[in-house]
C-alpha cells in the first residue's frame, strides 16, 4: 500500500443529482422521504470505507425541477440528513452544507459544532454563498448582494464561524468535581466579531468538538470563488472534465493557498466522477446508453437552461443547438461553463445535434466525467488520476440510488484496495484525521 492514499465520497442528492433521470432508473428506491433509505446509504458507504457522505443544499422551489424530479426538487433540511447518516455509522464523515447568504453565524456555527460533538468529530461543513430570485423570495429581508460582495461577506462570516468555534480553548471544559469548577471562564473569550456585513458577540456554549472544529469544503469555480476557496478550504471539491482541468484547478488553488499564506499541501481536491459500471465493458456501454433513454427531451432542455441560465422555454426541441444558443444565448452566457464544456463534450457533432440532444447529453452528469467500464477497469483509471497528482481523491456521483454505491463498493473499492490507493480499514477516529488534516 503506498503512503498516500485516495478519498471518497458520496453525493447524497436526490431523487435525481447529476444524472437527471435516477429517479426514473429502474433500480432506485422510491422512498425519498423516509430515514430507511438514508440509514442504507450511509452503512452502504461506510462499508465500503468511504470518507465522507456530501449533502448538498438549496433553499427554493423550482416548478421546472419539481416537475421533472430533477436535483433538490425534494429536499429535506442538511443537518437532519447529517444526524440521520451520523447516527448509524461510527467513521463515516458528513459533509453538511449550509448557505452564508440564509442563515445566523451564531446559529450556523452551534448547529454545526453540535452534530460535530454527536458523531464523534465526523463533520464537515460545505459553504455556500447563494444568491437568485428564486431564494431572495423566502428570505425578504436579507439583502441582495452582487457575486463579488457575497464573496466579501463570505469571508466575513467564515471568520466569524471560525472565531466561535475557537472561543473555548481545548482545556476550557475542566469539570473539577472537588473545587466545583466547571468551566474556566478565563479560559473562553468572548469574539465579538464586527465587520461590514455582520456581526455576532458570542462566545458558543459548547468546546472544542473531537476534531477541534468541522472540515470546511468549498466548491467555488471562478476566479473570487477559488480565492475564496484556497483562503478558506481544507475540501474544494471539483468537476472539471479531463485530468488536465484538474491538475490546472489544483495548481491555481495551491498557488492562491500560498498567497494567502496557507500551507498549500493541507488542502484536498475531491474530482467529482459518475461511475458506470459493468461485468464486461461492453455491458458498462450499453449501461451507459440506457441512461439516456431516461430522460425525457423536455426534461434534458429544462436542466440545461437552468446550469446555462438561458431562457429555453417553448422552443423547438428539433431545432439544431448552435442555432439554439445564437438565437437565445447572450455573450456572457456563451461563455458560462455550461456551454463552453458542453460545446467541448459535443465535438464535431456540435452542428448536427438538436437543442434536445444536447440538453439530454448535459443531463446525464451535468458535465461531470463518465468513468465506464468494469470495476478494475474503473479502478485503475482513478488510480492512474490520483497517482497522476490530478485529484487527492473523487466524490462518486450516482446513477441511481443507493445501488451505485454498493455496486461500487463490490466491483471498484477492492481493485483500488489491490492497487494500493486506498484504505482496507478506517484509521483515525475523526474525519479530519482520516483526510489526513488532523
Amino acid at each position: 500500500m503506498t503512503e498516500r492514499q485516495l478519498f471518497l465520497g458520496g453525493y447524497v442528492l436526490f431523487p435525481s443529482g447529476h444524472y437527471a433521470g435516477a429517479w426514473r432508473h429502474p433500480y432506485s428506491t422510491r422512498d425519498w422521504l423516509g430515514r430507511d433509505f438514508l440509514h442504507q446509504t450511509a452503512r452502504t458507504l461506510e462499508a465500503a470505507k468511504f470518507d465522507l457522505a456530501f449533502i448538498p443544499e438549496t433553499v427554493s422551489h423550482n416548478p421546472d425541477f419539481t416537475r421533472h424530479g430533477h436535483s433538490n426538487s425534494i429536499k429535506h433540511d442538511p443537518a437532519q440528513v447529517a444526524g440521520q447518516i451520523a447516527a448509524v455509522t461510527t467513521h463515516l464523515g458528513v459533509g453538511v452544507t449550509l448557505s452564508t447568504s440564509f442563515n445566523e453565524p451564531y446559529n450556523l456555527a452551534r448547529t454545526l459544532l453540535s452534530l460535530d460533538h454527536l458523531s464523534g468529530g465526523r463533520v464537515a461543513w460545505n459553504v455556500i454563498q447563494s444568491h437568485g430570485p428564486g431564494n431572495y423570495l423566502n428570505f425578504p429581508h436579507v439583502e441582495e448582494l452582487s457575486g463579488a460582495e457575497l464573496y466579501d461577506r463570505g469571508d466575513e462570516y467564515v471568520e466569524a464561524v471560525l472565531a466561535l468555534w475557537r472561543a473555548w480553548e481545548a482545556d476550557a471544559l475542566v469539570q473539577d468535581q472537588e473545587s466545583g469548577l466547571f468551566a474556566d471562564p478565563a479560559r473562553i473569550t468572548v469574539p465579538d466579531y464586527r465587520g461590514k456585513y455582520l456581526a455576532v458577540r458570542g462566545p458558543l456554549n459548547l468546546p472544542p468538538s473531537p476534531q477541534t472544529h468541522p472540515v470546511i469544503i468549498q466548491a467555488g469555480d471562478s476566479q473570487r470563488g477559488r480565492t475564496f476557496g484556497a483562503r478558506w478550504g481544507d475540501v474544494i471539491f471539483a468537476i472539471e472534465r479531463t485530468r488536465a482541468d484538474m491538475q490546472a484547478k489544483k495548481d491555481d488553488l495551491k498557488g492562491k493557498a500560498r498567497a494567502a499564506g496557507r500551507d498549500a499541501d493541507r488542502i484536498r481536491l475531491f474530482a467529482a466522477v459518475q461511475p458506470i459500471i459493468g461485468e464486461t465493458k461492453e455491458i458498462a456501454l450499453a449501461r451507459r446508453d440506457f441512461l439516456r433513454t431516461r430522460i425525457t427531451p423536455e426534461s434534458g432542455v429544462r436542466f440545461f437552461s437552468h446550469f446555462a441560465r438561458v431562457d429555453l422555454a417553448g422552443v423547438d426541441l428539433d431545432a439544431r443547438y448552435v442555432d439554439v444558443i445564437e438565437e437565445r444565448a447572450t455573450d456572457g452566457q456563451t461563455e458560462s461553463r455550461a456551454i463552453v464544456q458542453l460545446d467541448e463534450l459535443l465535438g464535431a457533432r456540435r452542428d448536427r445535434v438538436t437543442i434536445a440532444e444536447a440538453g439530454v447529453e448535459f443531463s446525464t452528469s451535468e458535465l461531470t466525467p463518465q468513468v465506464v467500464g468494469t470495476g478494475e477497469e474503473i479502478a485503475e483509471e482513478l488510480a492512474a488520476y490520483f497517482t497522476s497528482g490530478a485529484a487527492d481523491g473523487f466524490l462518486i456521483t450516482p446513477t441511481h440510488f443507493p445501488g451505485s454505491f454498493e455496486e461500487f463498493g463490490r466491483a471498484v473499492v477492492p481493485h483500488l484496495q489491490r492497487l494500493g490507493v486506498f484504505r482496507t480499514e478506517y484509521t483515525g477516529a475523526t474525519l479530519r484525521e482520516n483526510l489526513g488534516l488532523a
